[in-house]
């Protein structure tokens, strides 16, 4: 098995509505136990475009593939409302808009919304300050 999670981005608005059918999702399938810094580096280095969701996911997802690029495998890319590959780790969701990361408490395969119980929402600066500083800069 591996040590794979998922990290979504949002904030792409219809009329100053945050449509969920709009969120993109990057699934890894190692790096599961670094996923906080991993993610709270890339919205660290997307900051110039926090205001530019195209932009900041763009980078951000550029941020925690680095190099995988290259690779067949290790990262996935799907859209929607929810990550729907089987994961270790619960799904986190970057929100440019409303600047705030929300970590969903669960493990395996999400079904429906009911199994997306959300643990935590913490803004931007709270998130990126506590767990950015554990791994240094990429």
């Amino acid at each position: 098995m591996g040590d794979r999670y998922c990290v979504g981005f949002t904030g792409f608005r219809d009329d100053d509505i945050e449509n969920p059918e709009r969120r993109v999702w990057l699934y890894s399938h190692w790096g599961g136990d670094a996923r906080h810094s991993e993610i709270a580096i890339a919205i660290e280095k997307a900051r110039p475009r926090w205001s530019d969701p195209t932009y900041a996911t763009r980078i951000a997802i550029s941020t925690i593939v680095a190099d995988g690029w290259k690779e067949e495998t290790g990262f996935g890319i799907e859209a929607g409302p929810r990550c729907l590959t089987g994961v270790e780790y619960g799904a986190i969701l970057v929100d440019w808009s409303a600047k705030t990361v929300t970590e969903f408490a669960y493990g395996g395969w999400v079904k429906d919304e009911t199994d997306e119980a959300i643990a935590t929402v913490t803004p931007f600066d709270e998130f990126t300050a506590k767990h950015a500083a554990l791994e240094g800069a990429k």
